[in-house]
């Protein structure tokens, strides 16, 4: 009788977990709780308040962030495509820039608070050896749930070193169990090898998850990783905050897709904000002190990034009509048109010798194979217009 009892509690257990695991739950509160990462975050909160009391240029350039993808797969499932990571890419640029259409469905007590980081993410187009390369690293690992593993972030264990912490975003897709769907690293929380954002190849990307599929976890951990909180503070108490003036104050995470408005500390809150857990088509912005907050972030501790002299392996290769991504790449590239491109496409090599690739042609997408060829200089002819294109092993 008691083995039955015990059995039937392990299956309600599993059930319940299973059933959470489906929720986005975000590692930061989990992993990040112990008293030195404690202290360490008021010591970094102190720094952010004192240097946001300060006045500050109104104006400033873009800021650009050499962003490096690490793809740790244990089955072919998490074998995430490069596909993926140019559309997560992408996601994450109109979410940062209040360019997202959906925008247009935020509540119109919180339009004026909208914030515009003026950043620009993008895949590195050289290693820290200044080596060139499309900065897509994909691991074959023989562990399940590595994710949560500290070997996640060593080669020689079965994960994947990080790139410089101090001039490359480093970000991990990685399975990281039922539960967490990611987590970003707060300033000073870990050591710089660590420093960057993890997340489960299920959230990653436009997928096929019918509460996350849209791309919006990576900008909740990254997020946290610019120094953002979630706005309840981690606490079910209107005490307690996300240390960010125009976001209200907030009782407890909001899950779902809530019916505006809700309330639960007298004021209307903003579960639509990127920093809430409600279904990826139901949030929508980060506000101007979010923005403010992050800027101060990246001056203060992430100053490496806006002082990289790394660029985009997307810049040579972009014009107002037509996009080639990935380049550098390993002979498979994309071809990406505003307008119906003609057959005259022609490939040479750096001699100008023409060659023939295979090309296949999907709707306003053409791809093109050469993995066969040789690495090294190659030039596309697109219509009437060159562009340089690097192929490496």
């Amino acid at each position: 009788m008691l083995r039955l009892y015990i059995k039937t509690i392990c299956i309600l257990l599993f059930l319940y977990f299973r059933l959470e695991g489906q929720e986005k739950k975000c590692g930061n509160g989990i992993f990040f709780s112990d008293s030195l990462s404690l202290v360490n975050k008021m010591k970094t909160d102190s720094l952010l308040y004192q240097y946001l009391s300060e006045p500050k240029p109104t104006l400033r350039s873009e800021i650009i962030i050499p962003t490096v993808v690490h793809i740790v797969w244990e089955n072919s499932l998490e074998n995430i495509s490069e596909e993926l990571i140019f559309n997560q890419i992408e996601i994450l640029n109109k979410a940062f820039n209040k360019a997202n259409e959906d925008t247009s469905d935020i509540p119109l007590e919180f339009k004026s608070v909208i914030g515009n980081l003026k950043v620009k993410f993008c895949l590195a187009n050289k290693t820290p050896d200044g080596i060139t390369s499309n900065s897509i690293i994909k691991i074959n690992t023989t562990q399940k749930e590595i994710g949560l593993s500290e070997n996640l972030y060593a080669s020689d264990k079965g994960g994947s070193d990080a790139w410089d912490t101090d001039k490359y975003l480093n970000i991990w897709v990685a399975n990281t169990g039922i539960i967490i769907a990611g987590f970003g690293t707060y300033p000073n929380q870990t050591q710089p090898q660590k420093t960057g954002v993890v997340i489960h190849p299920n959230y990653f990307g436009l997928n096929k998850h019918p509460k996350f599929g849209l791309g919006k976890t990576l900008i909740h951990e990254v997020g946290h990783y610019l120094g953002l909180y979630h706005l309840w503070g981690d606490n079910s108490d209107c005490e307690n905050d996300d240390g960010v003036a125009d976001t209200p104050p907030q009782l407890k995470a909001y899950k779902g897709c809530p019916i505006y408005p809700q309330s639960g500390c007298s004021v209307s809150e903003m579960f639509m904000n990127f920093m809430d857990y409600v279904d990826d088509g139901c949030m929508y912005f980060f506000t101007k002190g979010q923005v403010e907050r992050m800027v101060a972030t990246l001056n203060l501790f992430r100053s490496g990034l806006n002082n990289s002299e790394i660029g985009c392996n997307d810049s040579a290769n972009t014009n107002q009509e037509i996009l080639i991504y990935p380049n550098p790449s390993n002979g498979l590239f994309q071809i990406k048109s505003k307008y119906w491109l003609s057959n005259d496409i022609l490939m040479f090599n750096n001699i100008g010798q023409l060659i023939h690739p295979k090309i296949k042609r999907e709707l306003e997408i053409i791809k093109m194979d050469f993995t066969n060829f040789p690495s090294g200089l190659y030039y596309l002819k697109v219509d009437e217009t060159f562009f340089k294109l690097v192929k490496i092993d």
